[in-house]
């Protein structure tokens, strides 16, 4: 589910971000690279779109024409370790 980095409130997909978007509960911008389904840390600027404008401040709102509401990361976290152990699971004999 689309939510809010900050607070894990979920955001309809249907809504459209803006770079004034702010979270209806707490009041941070939706519309940043915490919050886009780009982001990634460790790559080249934290972005797997390959965007070539550094963003300093992931925390803020930001102008990326890339910028795609990303999935709630307690649940993306939560996914990925049940795939981790259904597949230790499956290759454990």
């Amino acid at each position: 589910m689309r939510a809010c980095h900050h607070c894990h409130t979920p955001i309809d997909a249907m809504t459209g971000i803006g770079y004034s978007t702010l979270c209806p509960t707490c009041s941070k911008s939706l519309h940043s690279c915490v919050n886009c389904r780009f982001y990634s840390p460790g790559i080249y600027h934290d972005c797997l779109e390959g965007v070539e404008e550094y963003i300093e401040d992931k925390m803020e709102a930001n102008y990326c024409d890339s910028f795609m509401l990303g999935e709630d990361s307690k649940e993306e976290a939560k996914r990925k370790e049940q795939a981790k152990a259904r597949a230790e699971a499956f290759f454990n004999f």
